[in-house]
């Protein structure tokens, strides 16, 4: 492929053609790590979960009850009751071996032990006892109401794979199969330097020329969504040497920095000068043929991937979905996984100029029958009430025109 240099001044790549470049300068994931099953609620697995054991371990009870023999109760019914002598009271917290033999019944709480000889339960519900004996009206087949060994998960099922993000449910299981522990893929460190100088903290109360620091609360957040550490540094204003030195103390302490602002034409939109003045950096792209996004870059400085977002906000986002995720998700060893759903165009939809590039639409989806119609939201990059209105995004192609009604489309979710 091409390996494309800066000149200086922003050129448009394709995506795909950007997407390639950062393959060739991100190739090293991170180490993985050991974490405690308590500390690994969404965190990457790093290798396939095996089990040791059957879950289930042994028969349970479905239900509370009386575990017996089927055999025992064929013949049973209202007219005709069997008789079985109770012998014992198992719990789950049972430990000693119970065996029934012909003629014996034993009362089981929801998932204990089923008795040696027991094959199926009858539930409380249905049983009558007097005294020390339960009288049966109803035939148990084999089987019955019982959770057999192994029906859960078998002995070397591989029961989750390497790269799953994991749950609350699968540190039950986990728990369940006697793992204290799980490699998992590290946590990327990712620097936020928020440019500008109208940007003022969040929660100020604003005078002429300031701006809350927004943008880097959004991507923070972002940052958490997709597994990663987000280090905020503090805002920094339009020059060329304070940004300087804001990357290189953040790629010196992170393992991704991304830069919010200033990228883009302008007479304050100094962030590639100011890399550019770093020894040793390089701005590998800058401009990619999507819009809105068009203005993002990427840089490699001390040999830590740096990503321009800009600073128009549906274009800080797009620029942080398209090319900062896929980054990210590289230094954990994995590929990003978009959440999509198909939806039908709730209308027709002529599409943002320029042709020549791909186009992000934001979504919003609702409900027709069993299916979702989306219906598209425009206006200028800079509006944050479209994308907070959003359920997602839609990518289209470079050569389209237009959309028409009822096409289906993939929505990928933002959330």
């Amino acid at each position: 492929m091409e390996v494309f240099m800066w000149s200086g001044t922003i050129r448009y790549i394709k995506l795909e053609e950007a997407l390639k470049a950062i393959d060739l300068h991100v190739k090293q994931p991170l180490p993985t790590e050991e974490v405690e099953i308590s500390d690994a609620y969404g965190r990457f697995l790093a290798e396939d979960v095996i089990s040791n054991i059957d879950v289930p371990p042994c028969d349970i009870t479905h239900f509370d009850g009386y575990a017996l023999r089927s055999i025992d109760v064929v013949e049973a019914s209202p007219t005709n009751p069997v008789k079985l002598k109770i012998k014992a009271r198992l719990y789950p917290s049972t430990k000693e071996l119970v065996s029934l033999g012909p003629g014996e019944a034993a009362y089981v709480a929801t998932g204990s032990p089923m008795p040696m000889g027991a094959d199926g339960v009858l539930p409380v519900e249905a049983s009558v006892v007097k005294g020390e004996y339960l009288e049966v009206k109803f035939k148990v087949r084999p089987g019955d109401h019982v959770i057999k060994a192994g029906s859960d998960v078998r002995r070397g099922e591989v029961v989750l794979r390497r790269g799953h993000r994991l749950r609350g449910q699968d540190l039950a299981l986990l728990a369940l199969m006697g793992f204290t522990k799980v490699k998992v893929f590290s946590r990327p460190k990712v620097c936020i330097i928020p440019v500008g100088d109208e940007l003022t903290d969040e929660g100020n109360v604003l005078k002429l020329g300031e701006v809350p620091c927004s943008h880097a609360l959004m991507i923070s957040s972002f940052v958490l969504r997709d597994g990663g550490i987000p280090l905020r540094l503090a805002r920094v204003p339009d020059d060329p040497s304070v940004i300087s030195e804001a990357v290189i103390k953040a790629a010196n302490s992170s393992d991704l920095v991304l830069t919010i602002g200033g990228a883009s034409r302008g007479e304050k939109d100094l962030v590639s000068t100011a890399i550019s003045r770093i020894e040793g950096a390089r701005i590998v792209f800058h401009g990619i043929m999507t819009r809105p996004g068009r203005q993002t870059g990427f840089a490699v400085v001390n040999g830590k991937p740096l990503v321009m977002l800009p600073g128009l906000v549906q274009s800080t986002i797009v620029g942080y979905q398209l090319i900062a995720r896929s980054i990210m998700f590289k230094l954990m060893g994995l590929e990003v996984d978009d959440l999509t759903i198909k939806a039908k165009m709730a209308c027709n939809l002529k599409l943002p100029q320029p042709k020549g590039f791909k186009r992000v639409v934001f979504v919003k989806l609702d409900r027709d029958g069993s299916s979702y119609r989306a219906w598209p939201l425009l206006g200028e990059s800079a509006l944050l009430s479209i994308p907070v209105r959003a359920h997602g995004y839609a990518l289209f192609g470079e050569g389209l025109d237009y959309v028409e009604k009822d096409s289906m489309i993939d929505v990928c979710l933002l959330y």
